[in-house]
């Protein structure tokens, strides 16, 4: 049962990276444009999913549509009518997203801790 409450803990803190560094990522690049087509950067959201045999898995997904049309004549990635794409980075879900990753953090953290003085209680009883 410990090592099972382990486990989960530690999927759940690789899932709370996963998620940090994804909206990091999301909005250090969230004034990138382009002109040519995939010249745009390409933001991904979390998707995030519990395991049968406890934990959580995480995968990367492209959001649709990975950018939106801002009237920005004066940036050099603009198109004939003033139009730049930008990436669809939703600054205030990311500023979100940071702060789950870092209630996450915190609450497997607190499992492991937990996790750990029973072992060692377990252990003082056993010996």
């Amino acid at each position: 049962m410990l090592s099972s409450a382990l486990n989960t803990a530690v999927s759940g803190l690789r899932a709370a990276e996963v998620r940090l560094a994804n909206s990091a990522n999301n909005v250090a690049n969230i004034q990138t444009t382009g002109r040519a087509p995939g010249q745009t950067f390409q933001p991904l959201q979390v998707v995030q999913s519990s395991e049968a045999a406890g934990g959580v898995s995480t995968s990367l997904q492209a959001v649709n549509p990975a950018t939106v049309p801002v009237f920005d004549p004066g940036n050099a990635a603009a198109d004939a009518e003033g139009i730049t794409q930008y990436p669809n980075v939703n600054l205030e879900q990311e500023l979100v997203n940071q702060k789950i990753a870092t209630y996450d953090f915190k609450a497997n953290l607190k499992v492991i801790e937990k996790t750990d003085e029973m072992t060692k209680d377990l252990l003082n009883i056993l010996a």
